[in-house]
């Protein structure tokens, strides 16, 4: 009884050995696996006659403060960002130190 199993479980290894290596090559899986055809891809359109506004080029023009380079806001791309705080009489703690190397322009 053994030795039957024994001859039953190798004969079934070699099938699967021999078997399966050469019909895995073979499948291929049909393209609309998941049943979701997907479009093909549109490439971005771009207009490359677009030049930015003189407008926006003299609005604010990046300059370099102690070897950092400063971007000036544009209150055009975002409002809000150019709010000052209101002063509603708070005393800061923290002093004020002016810089004795670098100086912005």
């Amino acid at each position: 009884m053994r030795s039957a199993m024994a001859l039953a479980a190798g004969v079934f290894t070699l099938t699967l050995v021999l078997v399966l290596p050469a019909s895995a090559q073979d499948f291929k899986p049909p393209a609309n696996l998941l049943g979701q055809a997907k479009p093909a891809l549109k490439p971005p359109k771009v207009d490359w006659n677009w030049r930015p506004s003189a407008e926006r080029a003299q609005a604010g023009r990046p300059s370099i403060v102690c070897g950092m380079t400063v971007i000036p806001a544009d209150p055009k791309i975002d409002p809000r960002m150019a709010l000052k705080p209101t002063d509603a009489g708070t005393k800061y703690t923290l002093t004020i130190v002016e810089p004795t190397v670098c100086k912005a322009p």
